[in-house]
């Protein structure tokens, strides 16, 4: 039933206007496997020389969660065809949720993997399993919302900027331009 409302809401107010903002705070770092089964410590284990690109699934309903999955594959999608990623620019995705039992992680984990299949490497994704998502997302100056959200991140991990917001041509341009521009590869205000 939520998603049929989150869905009649997005058919309705389809221009929801995407939002970029700097952020000050820190990721939490968390223990994790990525869906190859390999361990995971994020945000110290990313690998982009120049930034990495987080695609954080962020909510506090399992129906919210799925929708917003389903949002950051197709903003990964449309930056992939912009020729956005490489060694440098590289692309992680974590769906964020507070801790459900520990006996049930793995299946949550196989689960959640089987969407990214083909459309991500499995060793750039996996689930934050977290004691408190909103002290997760307030730890790092992100707002917590039902939309979709990208952090712009150094190479060490430290977020840069954040940006919110629902699939769009404009928001796709302003979100590679932002992403090059922390990558050096163009001048800021670009």
């Amino acid at each position: 039933m939520k998603l049929l409302i989150v869905l009649i809401g997005l058919a309705v107010f389809p221009l929801v206007s995407n939002a970029q903002m700097a952020v000050q705070g820190s990721f939490e770092v968390v223990k994790t496997k990525t869906f190859d089964g390999e361990k995971f410590v994020f945000p110290g284990d990313m690998r982009g020389t120049a930034v990495n690109v987080v695609f954080l699934g962020m909510s506090n309903s399992q129906d919210n969660g799925q929708l917003q999955q389903e949002q950051l594959l197709d903003w990964q999608a449309a930056l992939d065809a912009e020729g956005v990623f490489s060694e440098a620019i590289v692309a992680y995705h974590f769906p964020a949720m507070s801790g459900p039992p520990f006996f049930v992680k793995g299946i949550i984990s196989r689960a959640m993997s089987e969407s990214y299949e083909d459309k991500v490497p499995m060793s750039q994704a996996g689930v934050l399993f977290l004691d408190d998502l909103a002290e997760f997302a307030a730890a790092a100056d992100l707002p917590l919302d039902d939309l979709p959200t990208i952090v712009i991140a150094d190479a060490n991990g430290k977020p840069l900027k954040v940006f919110k917001g629902l699939v769009s041509d404009a928001g796709v341009a302003e979100l590679a331009i932002a992403i090059r521009e922390a990558a050096g590869q163009l001048p800021a205000g670009s």
